[in-house]
């Protein structure tokens, strides 16, 4: 818990953020990515459990390809988030002009045609890519997004990432303040953001299928769907190149066009998970594989 921590470990541990920030920010934008993706593979070698978790993630769900693959796939992963880190590491002070044109926008029409209904909005992106520049980016465009975030540990470093998170007009709110939060967001034609592709707790948590292994998820979007008739946007912002990115948005879906049989909490949950699972599918070297998303 934050409360716990002593006030002399935050200030160490702004102090080392902000040398860093200072460092990838110095550095041309290449110098900085190639940098970044290496203290990303020099992270595997020294974390041996997050080495040994991303590998057995990674050969649960996808069973069919050989350890060689399996390892090259892994420290890919881990490059990905050195290279990610670099990118957050420059975007604090960034200008936001800056940052959007290092984003290339696909399906823009779709998030417009979502925010016109009236009927509220999911913003649904996995933790895949950059999806903080994706709820930037998005907000850039005149869809402030509001999102359920848990606060970071050392509330200093929280602080700031809450200032970068919310400069293009989003709205962070803490998992113990959402669900009454996100239900008047939706019903006053609002876009909320929920990434559901993490283990969640009974009892918001239930068991459904995610690369065909059960696997604990929330029901937070199949609920306030069910509340709200709110549309489902899919979501992503992948890596295209050294600090460059496309941002896709999909057509949205209306769940109150499916049978009333799919429809339940449960059906609802695992379309939900299913179409998370695709967009993992799409850059598998881009999703978060150092969470224990199958532990029971």
């Amino acid at each position: 818990m934050a409360g716990t921590r002593s006030p002399l470990r935050n200030r160490v541990e702004l102090a080392a953020y902000l040398v860093l920030r200072s460092l990838f920010r110095i550095l041309p934008l290449r110098l900085a990515d190639g940098l970044g993706r290496s203290v990303g593979l020099l992270y595997r070698l020294l974390d041996r459990r997050r080495r040994q978790l991303v590998a057995r993630n990674l050969a649960l769900a996808f069973p069919e390809k050989p350890p060689a693959e399996i390892d090259r796939l892994a420290r890919a992963v881990f490059a990905h988030f050195g290279g990610l880190a670099a990118d957050l590491f420059r975007s604090e002070t960034e200008p936001v002009e800056r940052l959007l044109s290092r984003i290339e926008i696909v399906g823009l029409e779709h998030a417009r045609a979502a925010a016109a209904s009236g009927r509220g909005v999911f913003f649904s992106t996995p933790h895949l890519g950059n999806w903080e520049w994706a709820a930037l980016a998005t907000g850039a465009q005149g869809f402030p997004v509001t999102i359920v975030a848990r606060p970071l540990d050392n509330p200093l470093l929280d602080a700031r990432l809450t200032a970068m998170r919310e400069k293009t007009g989003c709205r962070i709110v803490s998992r113990r303040d959402a669900a009454r939060t996100l239900l008047k967001t939706l019903r006053g034609g609002g876009m909320v953001g929920i990434l559901a592709d993490q283990r969640a707790r009974p009892p918001d948590g239930i068991v459904v299928p995610f690369f065909g292994r059960p696997a604990l998820t929330t029901t937070s979007i199949a609920r306030l769907a069910g509340k709200t008739g709110a549309l489902f946007l899919p979501v992503v912002c992948l890596r295209i190149g050294p600090g460059r990115y496309r941002l896709v948005y999909s057509e949205p879906l209306d769940v109150t066009a499916l049978p009333v049989e799919e429809r339940g909490m449960e059906q609802l949950t695992a379309l939900v998970t299913t179409l998370v699972e695709s967009q993992v599918r799409a850059a598998p070297e881009q999703w978060l594989w150092l969470h224990d998303r199958w532990r029971s």
